[in-house]
């Protein structure tokens, strides 16, 4: 995708043109490599982007186009949580609590079901066996959350149980088995991001007006803007008032994050590429 190209013959068309065609990295990287970022790469699943402003929704009439993705908030970890400082009587703690039985899929066919599975983090091997359970079979499995911030937040074990039916079809059910606050969703919950485009400064009381009636048209906190040229001040500006900006002159070079460009090898953060860091005081480039 080219949009630094596109921005900079002034093309919003060719722009959108770029973003309707964006693969799923592209796509993600607009979220995680922008200022401030909006999410942390295994923060996004799934994600879609639909170009102009929805139909029929006031609010939205000067927005670009609209990034929908899966904000994912648990998936299936490695094992049961283990440490020195944790015994059996605290694992069974964090399963003291239990969900009522929440249905994934009702009567769906093979395909389906395993596609649903395999959206939730399973492998091969974990959903034949949940699809040959006997009927008062369970499937357990340990479960670990993500925080806002992306790190990881208490774990959780989640029950699963199949029902199949004579026509080949099947129903997949599970209760959620946690310490206190129960899980939120199967995977993650889908966020909407209001985009604009913008070509050129001085025009920051407009467009932040615009930001502004767009997240309140589709009650979402986050909202982008892509742009090619701001000054320092209008740019501190929109993100203190929590626009979140992605310049396109850069985006080539934000491909790799900050942290994998940098020789600093002590640093916690050394060679990820999901850290939202832009700017760093101890930024050692590579010799």
């Amino acid at each position: 995708m080219h949009l630094e190209a596109s921005i900079s013959r002034l093309d919003r068309n060719q722009v959108q043109l770029d973003l309707a065609l964006a693969d799923e990295s592209m796509l993600k990287s607009l979220l995680v490599n922008c200022a401030a970022a909006i999410a942390r790469a295994h923060q996004i699943g799934q994600i879609r982007i639909a170009i102009g402003p929805p139909a029929s929704t006031a609010g939205l009439e000067h927005i670009d186009a609209v990034i929908e993705y899966e904000h994912v908030w648990c998936m299936p970890s490695t094992g049961a949580p283990s440490g020195e400082d944790l015994s059996v009587r605290d694992l069974q703690s964090l399963t003291r609590c239990q969900s009522d039985l929440k249905t994934l899929a009702w009567r769906v066919n093979l395909s389906e079901a395993i596609a649903l599975l395999q959206h939730g983090g399973f492998d091969e091997e974990q959903i034949q066996r949940i699809l040959q359970l006997p009927y008062e079979g369970w499937h357990r499995s340990w479960w670990d959350t993500l925080e806002p911030s992306g790190q990881l937040g208490i774990p959780f074990q989640r029950w699963f149980r199949t029902r199949c039916y004579s026509d080949g079809t099947y129903t997949l059910q599970y209760t959620d088995h946690y310490l206190q606050d129960a899980p939120r969703c199967f995977r993650g919950v889908w966020q909407q991001v209001p985009l604009m485009i913008s070509h050129r400064s001085g025009q920051f009381g407009e467009i932040l007006t615009g930001l502004r009636k767009a997240k309140h048209a589709l009650k979402t906190d986050r909202c982008l803007l892509l742009t090619d040229e701001l000054t320092d001040l209008e740019a501190e500006g929109y993100i203190r008032q929590g626009v979140s900006l992605y310049s396109l002159h850069q985006s080539a070079e934000t491909e790799t994050s900050l942290c994998q460009r940098c020789d600093r090898v002590q640093c916690p953060m050394s060679d990820r590429a999901d850290t939202p860091i832009l700017n760093c005081k101890a930024f050692l480039a590579h010799s």
